[in-house]
């Protein structure tokens, strides 16, 4: 699929969407006007729509509805926060477009380099075909080329991460397999025509639940998570976006998830300071006090 063409489903369920329910002659107007129409076609012929309205339902699983000639979409098929994310990207896209003002009158979070593979993995992802990548981690002075059978794509901390099922050049399995990838490290992708098998019954959301962050894995085992915040203004702070859906408030101040302790999550708490309390697991409460200490030592100096 095309990214132009990716655009014009994006732009159909978008269009459909604001205006809860219309008519095919009044999308055909939207449509004449609409930046995307580069042939300055007058309307979206009948088998076009008819081939667009399948494709989104099999590529975004969001079905295009009739009823007496009004389309529309029900609301639970928006639910999915990945949905809800690629719409209103789109509209904020097309907003900025026709309007200098608002361009000038945005400031957004940059994400500085990767993106322009997105567009790559999101084919083989949706097509299961096989990626020639070649990656380098930050902790290796040379590049690694391998076999990525891509599996979903993650954004964290203003950086793109690709979890798939790395093959060596030789066809050996890489035992940690699915891993993440980052995609400002990536010096190469090709999109190859060998096709992979997706395991089944993968879920992303299932796979990254005992999980926060880019840290992801088999081998991560979650637990209970409990701190204390000193400031009311961090407890509203958290209770209005949450690190993650096991969030809860057993009482006042004090904060629970169920999730596993990497890396991410335990950077995340460290930005509270010393407005922070880590009360469990007893593991994690050692860990804070010796990071505590050691400040003492450097800041005595």
């Amino acid at each position: 699929m095309s990214v132009s063409q990716y655009k014009k489903y994006i732009w159909l369920v978008d269009t459909i969407r604001a205006n809860r329910k219309i008519n095919k002659e009044q999308i055909d107007r939207k449509w004449s006007n609409s930046r995307l129409n580069e042939d300055h076609a007058s309307r979206i012929p009948s088998t076009t729509f008819f081939n667009m309205r399948n494709e989104i339902e099999k590529v975004f699983d969001i079905e295009i509805k009739c009823d007496k000639g009004y389309y529309y979409i029900e609301e639970t098929d928006l639910g999915s926060q990945t949905k809800q994310w690629i719409l209103s990207q789109f509209a904020l896209s097309q907003s900025l477009k026709t309007s200098r003002e608002m361009r000038e009158n945005i400031i957004y979070e940059f994400i500085p380099s990767g993106t322009q593979y997105l567009t790559t993995i999101v084919a083989a992802i949706s097509e299961s075909r096989v990626l020639l990548c070649t990656h380098q981690r930050f902790d290796s002075e040379d590049p690694h080329t391998f076999y990525l059978s891509p599996l979903c794509l993650k954004v964290f901390k203003q950086r793109w991460y690709v979890l798939g099922i790395c093959h060596e050049l030789d066809g050996t399995l890489d035992k940690r397999s699915p891993k993440m990838y980052s995609l400002d490290r990536v010096k190469s992708l090709e999109l190859l025509d060998r096709t992979f098998t997706r395991p089944k019954n993968f879920a992303p959301a299932e796979f990254f639940a005992p999980s926060y962050g880019a840290f992801c894995g088999k081998d991560l085992k979650a637990e209970i998570i409990r701190v204390r915040l000193k400031e009311e203004l961090d407890a509203k702070y958290l209770r209005s976006l949450p690190l993650h859906t096991s969030q809860k408030e057993p009482e006042p101040l004090i904060f629970e998830w169920y999730l596993a302790p990497t890396f991410d999550f335990i950077q995340q708490l460290r930005t509270y300071g010393s407005r922070l309390e880590v009360l469990a697991p007893q593991s994690l409460r050692d860990k804070f006090a010796e990071e505590a200490e050691e400040l003492m030592k450097i800041y005595k100096k």
